[in-house]
């Protein structure tokens, strides 16, 4: 009876674990992995907005001017970009330009990540918000 009772709390301990949040392993970005954001914390940026999709491989998107990507470690709530690559068109108004910039240095600033009432937030190495999206 005792084996028995413990091969049903095994299973479903098990049955738990899988059901939980997903979570990453240490240097891969999986528990972003597929899911797309738009910045919507940048109330000087172009209409278009910045964004960034996640695939297991790393992150890329529209920076409000330029195409961008980049590779993406994590552990837990720690999350940084790597080098962050663009194409290379030219800006044609300040506004673009402008969008590119804050986008772009919130992604180099980015330490930690977190969920938030379905948004993903990006904070720095003290913890401060620095970009916020909504899923798309």
């Amino acid at each position: 009876m005792r084996a028995l009772a413990a091969l049903v709390l095994g299973l479903t301990l098990a049955a738990c674990a899988t059901a939980a949040a997903p979570q990453a392993e240490s240097g891969t970005a999986s528990y972003l992995a597929g899911t797309s954001w738009r910045r919507v914390d940048d109330m000087n940026a172009n209409p278009h907005g910045a964004t960034m999709a996640f695939t297991a491989e790393g992150a890329s998107g529209y920076a409000g001017c330029n195409q961008w990507f980049s590779s993406v470690t994590h552990s837990g709530e720690a999350l940084r970009f790597g080098t962050i690559g663009t194409t290379r068109r030219a800006c044609t108004s300040e506004l673009q330009a402008g969008t590119e910039r804050s986008f772009l240095e919130a992604l180099r600033a980015t330490r930690y990540a977190h969920y938030d009432q379905g948004a993903l937030v990006l904070l720095d190495q003290q913890q401060q918000v620095i970009a916020r999206f909504d899923a798309e």
